[in-house]
């Protein structure tokens, strides 16, 4: 995990701890321990819409392990047919492929969506996983439709 990401997880947990209405405190002393605690907080429902933006966002601030882990990643399947629509096809491959490694068991878009909002995926767990999800930062950080 990137410092970068690591740094936006303890923000995060700071700011969860302070307004979560929980008895027990939450335990931010590693990336892995704020995961863990945040898994049972479920994610703030959305109607699914198209936010490239608010892709574009997470990806550079916490890589697209953060971008599914936030609510942000209830939006996936429509900001992809949106990059897909506007010709920013590579983005958009990146995107599916990312969607594909977390989704392994090609799971409904509404299935798959709210396991997102429960934070049930559990690839996003898995190091083989985060690895491609780091790899895929990695070809998106380099913009390869231009500006988004």
């Amino acid at each position: 995990m990137t410092l970068f990401k690591f740094l936006f997880l303890l923000f995060f947990s700071f700011f969860v701890w302070g307004c979560a209405e929980r008895k027990k405190q939450l335990k931010v002393d590693t990336a892995e321990n704020l995961r863990k605690e945040l898994k049972h907080i479920e994610n703030e429902k959305v109607v699914p819409t198209a936010n490239v933006s608010e892709l574009e966002r997470e990806v550079n601030n916490g890589g697209l392990s953060q971008y599914f882990f936030n609510s942000s990643g209830q939006n996936c399947f429509e900001t992809l047919r949106m990059l897909q629509r506007t010709g920013k096809t590579k983005t958009a491959a990146i995107l599916e492929t990312a969607i594909k490694a977390i989704n392994p068991n090609n799971l409904s878009e509404n299935e798959f969506i709210e396991k997102l909002r429960r934070r049930q995926v559990i690839e996003l767990d898995d190091d083989k996983v985060n690895s491609k999800l780091d790899s895929l930062d990695n070809e998106f950080y380099k913009y390869p439709d231009g500006d988004l």
